[in-house]
């Protein structure tokens, strides 16, 4: 099975796709197929039978009926009253009431602790997969939590009239809960949805000739696939098709521990096309040979520099910014314009610094770096002269382009405690700095919220620790209400796992929660009963191991 897949992958020009079905959201957060979710939204209507015979066994069909009814209900009964008093603005049609309570619904869903080693080892081994990006029917947020640094395109329309990079890029192409009217879901939407399917598969011709496409949850059998399949199929020659076969690869669970491959023939109109079927059930050993087809830059920055360089080209006037960073530097794409040079950063900024070398030599601070604060700044006592450090470093740090930086503790050091301080100082770098984190949010990806206010807001930071680990504590450790966080406490994970290896995303995610404490214990606003002491002495950590 691994050799087979080495071969599948080996020679493409691009890192492998996911094709994502119902049966991944099934397997891994429990979500209903879609017959049980249409039945669940029966409740207190007729029955689904009803509805399934009606229309035939056509479930789009039978989503069209159900919302009919579904309409009426939820416009009348006191059941709905809180959800009527809420989204009553945003229902547009009769189909909408339908949408909106299963994106509601849904929502609910997310990754929890999972007592299954098998599926845990899947899903470790799912987060580090190379993939370029992920194609996806599901309406669920597993997705983005799992891939949290992906950029996401919601339905037809945002992917035909965006513009994608096909690197570190979710294309959710029936519409996601995040978006209730996004949703294909009935007749008329599925109708929609095959009127465009032409455009839509001149949007993936190039994805599905240049990469491997893994077909995760669905059936050979599904004719939704079939349609897209085909679609993809009419705008290419006979030279192409081939190619295009070889890439389509469905993946589905045995059922006997027993590992096969197999040939299935999609056929249609006389034309017939050959996907490879790889029936397992260990999907781990799936997942980790695509991990291990290794890229040296991350798919997120590819894909950031990729659409940054295309708006440069395609611009008549350019007026963006250009911003020369080492790549694991980038944490958010906002808070740089443009990235150019990917790979020759330190020469670049070697060159940046040349002008001030002389007068940064004097001082002792020219080989001070972002990292070193991070680690200075929960010290007992700091290392640097806070006067200095805002005098020669902070020019350094906004040349980064970054947004976040340890800048209190040092403000605070060089005796600036209040935003009037800082505006009456000589620090120019140092007030451009606190502009950034003014009004910033530390709390790391949004895609992470849904799942600590479901599964983790009631625990202490030492229950959370205990319950999630410290990658995963080094982003919910953010979303802690303010006296939940003891300053010590924080000073001592920050210090024990400074030297560990995260990751991606959860490295960024450390770097921001320092951030996070510096602003917390030695900001403007200080939490009560900050000490600038804050750091636990080695002589302790030495004791209390």
């Amino acid at each position: 099975m691994r050799s087979e897949i080495e071969a599948l992958i080996a020679g493409k020009p691009g890192s492998p796709f996911l094709f994502v079905g119902s049966g991944f959201s099934r397997r891994y957060i429990g979500l209903d197929d879609w017959p049980s979710l249409l039945r669940r939204f029966c409740d207190g209507l007729k029955d689904y039978e009803y509805y399934r015979a009606t229309a035939n066994n056509d479930l789009p069909a039978v989503a069209s009926l159900i919302a009919a009814d579904f309409h009426t209900a939820w416009w009348t009964e006191e059941r709905f009253s809180n959800s009527r008093e809420n989204f009553k603005e945003r229902i547009s049609g009769q189909e909408s009431a339908l949408k909106l309570e299963i994106s509601l619904h849904i929502q609910n869903y997310s990754l929890e602790p999972i007592d299954d080693e098998k599926i845990r080892a899947e899903l470790e081994a799912l987060k580090q997969v190379n993939v370029d990006g992920i194609i996806t029917t599901n309406w669920d947020l597993l997705l983005e939590e799992i891939f949290p640094e992906y950029r996401v395109f919601v339905g037809q329309d945002e992917l035909l009239f965006s513009n994608p990079q096909s690197i570190a890029e979710i294309y959710k192409i029936h519409g996601s809960c995040n978006s209730p009217e996004s949703l294909v879901l009935t007749k008329s939407d599925y109708e929609l949805f095959k009127e465009r399917n032409p455009y839509l598969a001149a949007k993936l011709i190039t994805i599905f000739i240049e990469h491997p496409i893994f077909f995760i949850g669905y059936s050979v059998n599904d004719p939704h696939i079939s349609d897209l399949i085909f679609s993809i199929a009419s705008c290419l020659n006979e030279e192409k098709i081939g190619v295009f076969s070889e890439n389509l690869i469905f993946v589905r669970r045995s059922g006997n521990g027993k590992d096969s491959i197999q040939k299935h023939a999609f056929s249609r109109d006389g034309r017939n096309i050959t996907a490879t079927v790889l029936e397992t059930d260990d999907f781990e050993q799936i997942f980790s040979v695509i991990s291990e087809n290794k890229r040296k830059i991350p798919a997120r920055i590819l894909r950031y520099c990729k659409e940054q360089m295309f708006e440069l080209v395609k611009s008549s006037n350019p007026q963006e910014k250009l911003a020369v960073l080492d790549i694991e530097d980038i944490e958010e794409k906002e808070e740089v314009e443009f990235v150019v040079g990917v790979g020759v950063a330190a020469a670049a900024n070697e060159h940046a610094q040349s002008q001030d070398e002389a007068h940064l030599a004097e001082s002792g601070y020219i080989g001070i770096e972002r990292n070193d604060l991070l680690r200075d700044v929960v010290k007992t006592s700091s290392e640097f002269d806070g006067s200095k450090i805002a005098e020669f470093v902070f020019p350094k740090l906004l040349r980064t382009g970054l947004k976040f930086h340890p800048i209190f503790r040092y403000l605070r050091d060089a005796g600036i405690e209040s935003e009037a301080a800082l505006d009456a100082s000589e620090f120019e770098a140092a007030k451009k700095l606190y502009r950034k984190v003014k009004d910033g949010n530390y709390q790391y990806q949004s895609t992470y919220r849904a799942s600590y206010y479901k599964n983790y807001a009631d625990l202490s930071a030492e229950d959370l620790l205990d319950r999630v680990g410290y990658e995963k504590a080094a982003i919910y450790l953010a979303y802690l209400d303010r006296e939940k966080l003891d300053q010590r406490w924080l000073a001592d994970f920050i210090n024990s796992n400074f030297d560990k290896e995260f990751r991606d995303p959860y490295e960024s995610a450390f770097k921001k929660l320092i951030c996070y404490y510096d602003k917390l214990y030695f900001g403007f606003d200080p939490v009560e009963g900050s000490e600038i002491i804050a750091g636990i002495v080695e002589g302790e950590v030495a004791a209390k191991k």
